[in-house]
């Protein structure tokens, strides 16, 4: 953060412009320069209207990108941090226009407050009675996101006045320039600590996993060999369900070639089911171009677990009729057992 205080700013300080104007006029122009800086960061921390939240959120504002040529009208442009600039000035940053490049240390403070105050509402109910268990408990949330945001989580610790004897803080960060709260080796041994902490959640959560995972859910081709004709059905409907479509069985019975409706995307889609040893011909073909215009579906689909005749194969091509065979269903049972695994993965 970017504190309130003149003495933060070293580059806006006195420079040297030799021994007899610096004897002479040193103390005055550092007074102004001083002035001048406690005027806008005042104004700074009495501005209730949110411009310069409002403008990181809304603008491409990055202090990596930053150069002179924000505030160069040579070529006849305006970058938005100029005319934010400007903004500021209209409204009573007058000191801006002497010292521009103060502009970019107040957004970079209030990039930071913005980043810091979201965080600290969410890793306040993580802080435990000591330090590892605070840990454990952030990260089990965060993720891998501890390694960008450890540093915000040892800011945390030292504004709230958290103590943990395991964590020392410089007492002279607060008051001076260029002196860090924690040193960066310190910062790498607390990110050592972290990466332990994470393995082990890792590997915690593997073993409940492998502890309490069902493979008895998961189907095979054989158990779809095994099923009867309404039991095929009945395992489709999950199928196509769990690919994205809204599935409607028809009576078991007079049916006109139709053993399922599946609609997705706004088109509607009737599908005939074959659970058969032999091979598929043409019959189901027919069946279902039947069911199609009965019905006044847009597509048509013939679903088995065994394989088509070349006359069926022929018949389906020359009337739009998609078929699943075997091994297209084999893709089908895949991604239907993967998707077993992701359900139990995101609850477990």
């Amino acid at each position: 953060m970017t504190p309130l205080n003149p003495s933060f700013y070293p580059e806006f300080q006195y420079r040297s412009k030799g021994v007899l104007k610096d004897l002479f006029g040193k103390k005055k122009e550092q007074t102004q320069l001083n002035q001048l800086l406690e005027n806008v960061l005042e104004k700074y921390s009495n501005l209730k209207d949110p411009y310069f939240t409002n403008f990181i959120y809304t603008s491409r504002f990055s202090h990596n990108n930053k150069s002179e040529a924000d505030f160069s009208t040579d070529n006849g442009t305006y970058s938005e941090l100029q005319l934010f600039r400007e903004v500021l000035v209209r409204k009573g940053f007058n000191e801006l226009e002497e010292l521009p490049e103060l502009l970019d240390k107040l957004l970079l403070t209030t990039s930071f407050n913005a980043l810091y105050y979201g965080f600290a509402k969410e890793v306040k109910r993580h802080i435990k009675s000591t330090l590892t268990e605070s840990l454990k408990s952030w990260i089990e949330e965060a993720g891998t996101t501890f390694r960008a945001d450890l540093s915000l989580f040892l800011f945390y610790i030292w504004s709230n006045n958290i103590e943990f004897s395991s964590v020392e803080f410089n007492e002279k960060a607060e008051t001076t320039p260029g002196v860090p709260l924690v040193l960066f080796d310190e910062v790498k041994k607390y990110l050592a600590v972290c990466e332990r902490i994470y393995f082990d959640i890792l590997v915690d959560r593997l073993a409940t996993r492998l502890e309490h995972f069902n493979p008895n859910k998961f189907v095979t081709m054989y158990l779809v060999d095994a099923m009867d004709g309404f039991q095929f059905e009945d395992f489709l409907v999950e199928i196509f369900q769990t690919m994205g479509y809204d599935v409607k069985e028809t009576k078991r019975t007079q049916d006109q070639g139709a053993d399922l409706f599946v609609t997705r995307f706004g088109k509607d889609m009737v599908i005939q089911a074959k659970n058969y040893s032999g091979s598929v011909g043409n019959s189901a073909v027919q069946q279902v171009i039947s069911a199609k215009t009965f019905y006044g579906c847009d597509e048509a689909m013939v679903v088995t677990n065994s394989y088509f005749t070349r006359s069926a194969k022929e018949l389906a091509e020359s009337a739009l009729v998609r078929l699943i065979d075997r091994d297209e269903l084999q893709k089908y049972l895949d991604d239907y057992n993967q998707k077993i695994i992701e359900d139990f993965q995101s609850n477990s």
